[in-house]
C-alpha cells in the first residue's frame, strides 16, 4: 500500500513538473497581452474599458450592475483613470524588430517578475529618443519566437523601433557582440549619442556564460 502511494505521488509530481513550464508561459503571455491592451486603451485607441482584464479587481466594479446610469458612468471614469495610472507606471512603450517578428511591451525595471512577462528597461540608463544609452533586457525562452529568443538573428543594419505612443523612434543596429556578465561597460551612457542597447543571456542554456548585446543608434 505504501509503495503504491509513493508511486502515485511520484507520478503526480512528475506531471506537475512537466506541465508547470507551459502553464507558466501561457499565464505570462496572457499578462503580456493584457498590459498591451491597457496601454492601447490609455492612448485612446479603444473606448472599451470594462473588458480590460483588470476591471474585476478595480474598486466598485462588482457593484456596477446595481448603479444608476450616472453612478455607472462615474465608476467607468474612475476605472479608466486607475487603468491609465497603472499602465503609465509600468509600461514604457513597445519594442519592435520586424526582422524577427518581435513586438513586445517594454516594462519599467528589469525585475525578475517583469522579465517573466516581457522585456524591461534597465534602471539608471537612458530613455528612448534621448541622448544616452537606453538599455532593455529580456530573457530567452526555448519556445521559438518568445521574448528575446531570436535576438541572435539580428545583424548590423537591421532596424529597431521603440513606439512611445506619441512618437516612434527608429534605431539602426551598429554593433553585435558577446560579453561576460561582469562587463557592465556595455550599459555606460554616451551623452553624445542617442543609443539603444538590448541585453540577453547567451547561449540558451540553464547556466549561460555570456551576454548577447545588440547596440543601435537613432535614425534622425
Amino acid at each position: 500500500m505504501k509503495r503504491r502511494v509513493i508511486s502515485t505521488l511520484t507520478i503526480i509530481i512528475g506531471l506537475v513538473l512537466l506541465v508547470y513550464p507551459k502553464v507558466s508561459e501561457v499565464y505570462n503571455n496572457y499578462q503580456q497581452k493584457k498590459i498591451v491592451k491597457e496601454w492601447q486603451q490609455s492612448l485612446g485607441s479603444s473606448e472599451e474599458i470594462m473588458d480590460n482584464g483588470v476591471g474585476s479587481i478595480l474598486p466598485g466594479s462588482l457593484e456596477s450592475d446595481k448603479d444608476s446610469g450616472d453612478e455607472e458612468e462615474k465608476n467607468r471614469k474612475n476605472e479608466k483613470k486607475l487603468t491609465e495610472g497603472y499602465t503609465k507606471k509600468n509600461i514604457k512603450g513597445m519594442l519592435k524588430i520586424e526582422k524577427i517578428n518581435l513586438n513586445l511591451p517594454i516594462l519599467s525595471g528589469a525585475t525578475e517578475g517583469n522579465l517573466k512577462i516581457s522585456v524591461a528597461s534597465i534602471e539608471h540608463t537612458g530613455n528612448a529618443g534621448e541622448f544616452g544609452n537606453y538599455a532593455i533586457a529580456g530573457h530567452r525562452s526555448r519556445t521559438y519566437g518568445r521574448n528575446f529568443n531570436r535576438l541572435e538573428e539580428v545583424e548590423i543594419g537591421d532596424i529597431i523601433e521603440v513606439d512611445k505612443g506619441e512618437k516612434i523612434y527608429k534605431y539602426t543596429v551598429v554593433e553585435k557582440l558577446f560579453v561576460k556578465p561582469e562587463e557592465t561597460w556595455v550599459l555606460n551612457n554616451n551623452k553624445n549619442i542617442k543609443g539603444i542597447t538590448l541585453v540577453t543571456c547567451h547561449p540558451m542554456v540553464d547556466n549561460p556564460t555570456h551576454r548577447l548585446i545588440i547596440k543601435g543608434k537613432i535614425l534622425d
